[in-house]
């Protein structure tokens, strides 16, 4: 039997992963899946809004008339895959202490067309323990009942729904910290390094006083409550886009660190959930997409007038891989341009169903991979 699973973040730049040519930041399984993988270096979101055409549940790319959604597009997915007699499954996370946010609600329609759905909480914050994020309750949940999945004797449709890095990108201490220090230490003094930090109107809460105990010029010795204080008060520029033209460079490539951190903490678990896929791969046959909906904010570019807009690298480049046991392409790329309605059509055709049932705009990028389209 066929199983197709789609892990999807609502919130991932293609920049920050090593498969797409980030230097520092450690994604070992990100760059692990890419080695087994198709990986699609020119993928790009059209689901950047609201108030649009939901392309992975529709395969539509153009938005219908505002706040208005018609049963066709609703149901469009999902329509082929009862049609069919393939079970689809959604397994989603949520934030216990924001909830679901406004985007998040504006696709239950969606997530209610799946024949299952269950959704699992989590925290984020600098004291929560690792296991207890929205993440890693994720893809325990995923881990727990892959067995059962895997057990069915039916064709069916897994999606993993991840928030990606959130809105206030605050993971645990080890990853919050993980590249915090190393810009820290870029300071060529205790000194250089106090006023630099004292400098920014954005930290005016971080007392620089606290670096004046450090025991070599290359070393920042903070206390655990100092490293809290100072990561809530970098993360919380992501919150506040009206001041990031006005924001040092020192400023930027610490936010850039801390979610650089939560980065490597999502690399993590997807890491546990790919190493069992990979173990039934072996004797099963088995899709596995990994995507994003949208990139992050244009904080982690570079630095733009306030009047400046636009579709930035860092917010429209999204990672697309696709592993496919059947096939034996590992570790190759492909240049198509392709988006996010792709990936349902991409779905239903190895799941079986004829491309000319499919109503959707999107493109088999199975097709593409097989130098067929």
């Amino acid at each position: 039997m066929k199983k197709a699973f789609v892990v999807s973040f609502e919130q991932l730049p293609a920049c920050m992963l090593g498969c797409y040519g980030h230097q520092w930041i450690e994604t070992p399984n990100f760059d692990r899946l890419a080695s087994l993988s198709v990986v699609f270096d020119q993928h790009f979101a059209n689901d950047l809004s609201t108030h649009n055409s939901y392309p992975w549940w529709t395969g539509q790319t153009i938005p219908g008339a505002f706040e208005v959604q018609t049963n066709e597009n609703v149901t469009t997915l999902f329509k082929h895959l009862k049609q069919q007699g393939i079970q689809s499954t959604l397994l989603l996370e949520s934030d216990s202490e924001a909830g679901r946010n406004a985007d998040t609600r504006s696709q239950e329609g969606y997530f209610e067309q799946f024949d299952q759905v269950e959704t699992v909480t989590g925290q984020n914050g600098f004291k929560v323990s690792e296991v207890n994020t929205p993440i890693a309750q994720l893809m325990q949940a995923a881990l727990e009942r892959l067995p059962e999945w895997m057990a069915r004797s039916e064709d069916q449709l897994i999606w993993i729904r991840s928030e990606g890095v959130p809105l206030l990108p605050l993971a645990p201490e080890f990853f919050s910290t993980l590249y915090l220090d190393e810009v820290l230490d870029q300071g060529d003094s205790d000194d250089d390094l106090a006023e630099e930090v004292d400098a920014s109107s954005e930290l005016d809460q971080f007392d620089a006083g606290l670096l004046t105990d450090v025991d070599e010029p290359s070393e920042v010795d903070l206390e655990e409550a100092d490293w809290q204080e100072l990561v809530t008060v970098v993360a919380e520029l992501f919150t506040h886009p009206e001041e990031w033209s006005e924001l040092e460079d020192h400023e930027r490539q610490m936010a850039r660190a801390v979610y650089a951190g939560y980065v490597t903490l999502l690399d993590q678990w997807l890491g546990r959930l790919l190493d069992r896929l990979l173990e039934y791969a072996e004797t099963q046959s088995i899709l596995l997409i990994v995507t994003a909906a949208r990139g992050g904010k244009e904080l982690l570019g570079p630095v733009r007038q306030v009047e400046s807009w636009g579709l930035f690298e860092e917010t429209t480049h999204i990672p697309l891989l696709i592993f496919d046991s059947e096939h034996k392409q590992q570790g190759t790329r492909r240049q198509f341009l392709s988006q996010s309605a792709d990936i349902p059509v991409s779905v239903l055709s190895w799941l079986g169903i004829p491309l000319e049932k499919i109503n959707g705009t999107g493109t088999n990028l199975l097709a593409v991979i097989q130098d067929q389209n």
